[in-house]
């Protein structure tokens, strides 16, 4: 939610394509004022002094807390943010049965396909000689697709991933799919996928955020 009156709760540092995406999605769905400071890596903001000041390593997102902090790396914010809002029910609680297995879902969503996506979308950054480029996003999509299956092979809710409800999982598991422009192929094979996308794409803080992470 942008905001023009008093000063947001949190300021996200965010790039399309990132993953602010899934912080955005928490901060709505924890209904935290905020603020999005768009980052141009593009062109390198990133890697100014200005901004690894705030984020030593460069990357995309960010989060600056009330206090002054600023946090890093999508899967440590979501906790951050889930552990601090509990009503909102996005994170198990420390002595809940599904802590372990959420905890094992989430990890591996952020090194795994995650990290995967980032080879699809950029392979750029993997290597700069252009020739091998296509070659890297084909390995990446074949990766993906089979990542996906096993994801879809682990989902044990309807319509979410756990049977216990909506969780950060749900919320993380739909930015990556979002992010992957051959969905057909990915649901072809992935029904209780399909089904997760569509539960969470239907979430009304899904809907107020979309359009800033739309993939053109």
């Amino acid at each position: 939610m942008e905001n023009d009156g008093p000063r947001p709760t949190y300021t996200l540092f965010w790039e399309a394509l990132s993953g602010a995406m899934v912080v955005e999605l928490v901060l709505e769905e924890i209904g935290a004022s905020y603020e999005r400071r768009l980052i141009d890596m593009a062109n390198g903001e990133h890697l100014t002094d200005n901004y690894r000041t705030l984020n030593p390593t460069g990357q995309v997102p960010a989060l600056l807390l009330p206090n002054g902090d600023v946090i890093g790396e999508s899967a440590a914010i979501v906790l951050t943010l889930g552990e601090r809002h509990p009503s909102a029910s996005l994170i198990p609680s420390a002595t809940s049965a599904i802590r372990p297995h959420f905890l094992r879902w989430l990890i591996y969503l952020a090194t795994s396909p995650y990290m995967t996506m980032v080879q699809f979308n950029h392979p750029e950054r993997f290597t700069s000689i252009s020739a091998v480029h296509g070659d890297l996003v084909e390995n990446a999509k074949s990766r993906l697709v089979s990542q996906f299956e096993i994801l879809d092979g682990a989902i044990s809710g309807s319509p979410y991933f756990f049977q216990t409800g909506f969780s950060a999982v749900d919320l993380y598991l739909f930015m990556l799919v979002n992010f992957f422009p051959a969905k057909s192929e990915i649901f072809q094979n992935c029904n209780k996928l399909r089904g997760l996308y569509e539960a969470v794409e239907c979430r009304p803080s899904t809907t107020r955020i979309i359009s800033n992470h739309v993939v053109t």
